[in-house]
């Protein structure tokens, strides 16, 4: 990673931390950004799946955090691309593969898709850290940029 990918890096994070900004659902759960592309547009999030993140129901990571997680995690992305501007989701999707026990540490692979449009487009790999292979879910997000678009959400 050069320079300009570690300051990428602590570009996403601080988008993520959202510091005077407006409160988003599940933004308590915020994967580190620990590795990024400039030039692949694209970066690692790493979170540790502990006993506290697993539905007492099911034994697994819910697919609801999963959820969350795509639409944070590609937003932070998606919203590299103009910081200031406002934009609205459009799409999003999960596709769970398999089931996140406790005790992994999970690495989040955003790839952003047509940066220089009005609708950038971005996935997110949900996989085992230490078997790239294991692929436990797949996100996928879409935003419009739009003038205009008032924040409707309080500010925290």
């Amino acid at each position: 990673m050069d320079d300009a990918d570690a300051l990428f890096v602590k570009l996403i994070n601080q988008i993520h931390a959202r510091i005077g900004s407006y409160l988003h659902y599940g933004m308590g759960v915020q994967p580190q950004v620990t590795w990024a592309s400039i030039a692949n547009s694209e970066f690692i999030a790493e979170w540790d799946v502990t006993d506290d993140c697993i539905s007492p129901e099911t034994g697994c990571l819910d697919e609801g955090w999963v959820a969350t997680v795509t639409d944070n995690t590609t937003a932070m992305l998606i919203g590299s691309i103009q910081p200031t501007a406002k934009s609205v989701s459009t799409s999003i999707s999960v596709q769970g593969l398999g089931p996140i026990s406790p005790g992994i540490t999970m690495e989040i692979l955003c790839k952003l898709s047509c940066p220089h449009t009005k609708q950038p487009h971005a996935t997110a790999t949900f996989r085992n850290k230490d078997d790239r292979a294991l692929v436990y879910a797949v996100g996928s997000h879409t935003k419009f940029f739009k003038e205009g678009l008032a924040s409707t959400q309080p500010k925290m």
